[in-house]
């Protein structure tokens, strides 16, 4: 009753139309302030207020017009009386000028014109042209002085003396607007009185309802836990008392819900807890069958790899030492386990994965691979004082081979070993954990030599690989690298353009194979600097043919690492303006793997290149992802053949139908196309009657650094 009391209060405060009582009701200014505030309350007084002023300016108007009849009639009536004295006065005597100017003197007449018996008499001001003075005097016309000429031809007093006479109503406009001022004055406070109280009632039955209810509202949607708290008894009976009842329903109705979801949410929660507890148990248990060998509680080979992995993820590439992956069998041990029993082999295990784990610092980089099989990792935070790699590994093997005691009997287990190292044998836990396990097959079968570690033609790949690298960060730095021109034809036979080619002539070894430096730089990101290389070469050797009549274009390789790079149209946009070269003169080759890495990527940069105007060419269409829907909708203006589908033509069925396919597909398309890589008359000859735009290859012209002459 409290809560409901304080709010019934707080709301007389904040609601109530009162402004009599300071303290409790509202003062008059915050009154005002929240009428004029409320959009409803506004709108609805202004339009009041403005409705009163046109029915006031409808009502003014015809007022206007009697008060000023009335004001002219009332002068000419007193004209009138003037002149019916005058002449009853004088009507035996003979009527002269002197008599009429005293006759003006004395009365609203500003000139005066009689007809007697010895002819027409004026006085004053001349009078032209005058209405009949019964007549509608405000529609009759005005002198220049602000006088009304008239004729008293239809009074009954004057009709034998045919009378004009000009009435002074220059006044009657100074009154008119003294009468204008009053009405208007009138208007404002009659419009003013009713706006305000308009404002009042609107406040008392509209605004102040509306705004306790909304605040009820408000309040109640902040309280969610508490609806009933909200509920108030409808004090009126109109519509406003309709929607507290609505909202009350609601309230009531939201308090039954939010009891039944507590209710349904305390059982959720329970159930939830008990659900959670056994999925832990259940998690736990599967955990520890998946993950890790009952046996020993050693991990598995599953858990094993992803430990290795994620460790070798942690570590500085660029650190000095390296870590041994040791693998580790039990010689003659299903020997041992068929004569002892299976049981005092497994006591074996257990007790050679004790020893193990001994030696290692981290119980999660040893595991148990299988049978007779242990994995261990020698890190080199594992090795104390000056312990070389192969200390460490002795001692684990002496360890294990250490004899000992199963019940009363003393029991003793050869081990062989296969050692593979990091980083030269490989650097992630699946390559490692294979090459340890070929090593410990080797040692094996090696009885004099039981500790093998793994060496071959992989270990000279990784050496030839990281030779390969440094040499082509020199060939970079010294600009060993050079670019061929390979001219392209027409099927006539006439030269369209040519194929910027990268070339690597090593100062030791001689030419190397762009098949093997190009995936190593794509490999490693030396791609981005090299294609910008190529980029910027082929446009400045590009401008310099232009400029002795080149015609054509030159088409330049782009990798996919290079259509992930966001500033690429960029960077060509001001090569191109750099060295004033039109971009039709570009052509840009992709290849369908390159499209393919990212395709979002790939289109928003090749709607790029379109945009500057470049040429875009699919190379090697055939060997990748093909995907018809995204070449489709992709900018390219010519397929390029791969030289593998030109090779067995023309005798080839199965060539001769890719070839045929290929080259209908793309005209279908809209695209033309050129094949590569030919090489005979022959193949020059199929493929121009089959439709191929254009051709390249040995048979047409070579590479050469010279180019266009």
């Amino acid at each position: 009753m409290n809560s409901r009391s304080d709010l019934k209060t707080e709301a007389i405060i904040s609601g109530g139309q009162d402004a009599g009582h300071p303290g409790v009701r509202r003062s008059l200014t915050e009154w005002a302030r929240q009428v004029t505030n409320c959009r409803l309350c506004r709108n609805l007084t202004l339009v009041v207020f403005f409705a009163i002023l046109v029915i006031e300016a409808a009502i003014l108007v015809p007022s206007y017009r009697n008060h000023e009849e009335s004001l002219l009639r009332h002068r000419v009536d007193t004209a009138t009386q003037a002149i019916v004295t005058f002449l009853a006065a004088k009507n035996a005597q003979a009527v002269t000028p002197t008599m009429l100017n005293d006759l003006l003197a004395e009365s609203p007449l500003s000139g005066i014109s009689i007809k007697t018996q010895s002819g027409r008499l004026s006085a004053g001001e001349a009078v032209s042209q005058p209405g009949p003075a019964d007549s509608r005097l405000r529609n009759l016309p005005r002198a220049d002085q602000g006088a009304i000429d008239l004729v008293w031809s239809q009074n009954p007093a004057l009709a034998h003396y045919d009378v004009h006479g000009r009435v002074n109503v220059s006044s009657v406009r100074g009154e008119l607007v003294a009468f204008v001022w009053r009405i208007l004055g009138l208007s404002l406070l009659i419009a003013a009185f009713v706006t305000i109280v308009t404002m009042a009632v609107v406040d008392r039955m509209m605004l102040s309802p509306l705004l306790n209810l909304r605040e009820r509202i408000s309040r109640a949607g902040k309280d969610t836990e508490h609806p009933m708290d909200y509920v108030r008894a409808p004090e009126r009976c109109d519509e406003f008392g309709e929607v507290e009842t609505a909202f009350n329903s609601m309230l009531k109705r939201n308090a039954s819900y939010l009891s039944r979801m507590r209710h349904l949410n305390q059982k959720l929660d329970q159930l939830l807890e008990e659900r959670t507890l056994s999925l832990r148990k259940t998690e736990r248990e599967l955990e520890m069958s998946t993950l890790y060998d009952q046996l020993t509680g050693l991990a598995n080979r599953n858990l094993f790899e992803e430990q290795l992995d994620r460790y070798f993820s942690r570590q500085n590439a660029s650190k000095d030492g390296s870590e041994a992956l040791l693998v580790l069998g039990l010689n003659n041990f299903q020997t041992l386990n068929g004569i002892a029993g299976h049981e005092v082999g497994d006591r074996m295990l257990q007790e050679v994965a004790r020893r193990i784990a001994r030696h290692s610092g981290d119980h999660s980089h040893v595991a148990r691979l299988g049978g007779d099989i242990f994995g261990v990792l020698v890190a080199e935070n594992d090795r104390v004082g000056g312990d070389s790699l192969e200390s460490r590994i002795s001692s684990i093997i002496e360890s294990c081979e250490a004899p000992f005691r199963i019940g009363r009997q003393l029991h003793e287990c050869e081990v062989s070993a296969g050692v593979a190292v990091t980083p030269m044998d490989g650097q992630n836990a699946r390559t490692l954990l294979s090459h340890a396990e070929i090593a410990l097959q080797r040692a094996k079968k090696s009885p004099g030599q039981r500790v093998q570690f793994f060496a071959s033609e992989f270990g000279d790949q990784v050496h030839r690989r990281q030779e390969m690298i440094r040499d082509l960060k020199a060939a970079i730095r010294e600009n060993q690298l050079q670019l061929h021109y390979q001219p392209q034809f027409d099927r006539h036979r006439h030269c369209v353009g040519y194929e910027a080619l990268l070339r690597w002539h090593h100062p030791a070894h001689g030419p190397v194979s762009p098949a093997e430096f190009i995936p190593l730089a794509e490999e490693t990101g030396l791609i981005i600097g090299i294609g910008d290389w190529v980029l910027e070469e082929a446009i400045s050797r590009l401008a310099v043919w232009i400029g002795q009549g080149f015609a054509g274009r030159v088409a330049v390789n782009v990798s996919a690492l290079q259509l992930s790079d966001q500033h690429l149209t960029r960077k060509i946009s001001d090569m191109l303006l750099r060295f004033d070269v039109n971009p039709r003169h570009l052509e840009l080759e992709i290849t369908e793997t390159a499209l393919m890495n990212d395709v979002e990527q790939a289109m928003g940069t090749l709607e790029g290149f379109r945009t500057l105007g470049l040429q875009l060419a699919v190379d090697d269409f055939g060997t990748g992802y093909s995907s018809l829907a995204y070449l489709k909708a992709l900018p390219v203006s010519r397929i390029k053949i791969d030289q593998s589908f030109v090779t067995g033509l023309p005798d080839n069925e199965q060539d001769q139908a890719l070839c045929r396919t290929i080259i209908t597909m793309a005209h279908n398309l809209g695209c033309e196309v050129i094949a590569e890589g030919v090489e005979t008359e022959a193949q020059a000859a199929w493929l121009a009657a089959s439709g191929c735009d254009e051709l390249q290859g040995f048979l047409l012209g070579r590479p050469a650094i010279e180019g266009f002459r």
